[in-house]
């Protein structure tokens, strides 16, 4: 989760980011609750959101596929972004019943209860979305680069199999301040998302998380300044930013 803002000169700065909605809500001085309603979920974020920053939320940014109905399958939006995106390692996952499953509704639902109009590719105007994006595409624009940047922690082993540990972790480590790196150029006061050192790399899932929080507030940003498209239809779109001819 990430909370980010404009600032009187334009530029943007980070209010919060933390790795998950519990760590979120707690940098508001809330209890995070247990909770089993994706409406829920999305009313409490921004009770949190509107705690730690007196600026009005405009934009929701998800890295959940959201429909404007019910996900059956692959949609039009995983197939146009796999065709864009496949050759350079960043086809989509197939969504099912099950997984997002009833949760992606829900958060719809709970977003829209609130004002929040999930943007797909034909749209009125509104003064707040919802929008869904995906960040390895997503990273491609903002590490200026040409193929799926190495960066998930489970799967160091299979970027590297023929390299130890302590090698595929300072590779690791490295790449992660590279992302930040780049965020932090367009973003101020990420602050040290990514620690000097990790025993396991377990130890840095939270700092993934982080990552993909502030590559989707870097998204939301170029949406606001109309620099995204979106690959999908009326029912659902992903939005990643205009590529580079």
């Amino acid at each position: 989760m990430a909370l980010i803002k404009r600032t009187g000169t334009g530029s943007w700065e980070c209010v919060a980011v933390a790795a998950s909605y519990q760590a979120f809500v707690n940098r508001s001085n809330r209890a995070p609750k247990t909770l089993s309603d994706g409406r829920e979920l999305a009313h409490d974020l921004l009770e949190a959101a509107g705690e730690l920053t007196d600026a009005q939320v405009t934009l929701v940014v998800a890295d959940i596929p959201l429909a404007r109905g019910p996900i059956l399958g692959r949609r039009c939006a995983d197939r146009e972004v796999s065709k864009a995106y496949g050759g350079q390692g960043c086809a989509t996952h197939s969504p099912s019943p099950k997984r997002p499953g009833l949760l992606s509704e829900q958060l719809r639902d709970g977003f829209q209860e609130r004002g929040f109009h999930l943007a797909t590719s034909t749209d009125a105007l509104a003064s707040r979305y919802l929008i869904e994006t995906y960040p390895h595409p997503a990273l491609l624009s903002l590490m200026n680069v040409d193929y799926r940047v190495p960066y998930k922690v489970t799967k160091t082993a299979k970027y590297s199999p023929n390299e130890d540990q302590p090698r595929r972790m300072k590779k690791l480590l490295d790449i992660l301040r590279g992302i930040r790196g780049e965020l932090s150029d367009k973003i101020a006061g990420i602050g040290c998302v990514v620690p000097e050192t990790a025993e396991t790399f377990s130890d840095l899932k939270q700092t993934e998380d982080k990552i993909d929080a502030l590559v989707c507030a870097w998204v939301g940003m170029q949406f606001l300044d109309g620099k995204v498209v979106p690959y999908g239809d009326e029912s659902a779109a992903i939005w990643l930013p205009q590529r580079q001819a």
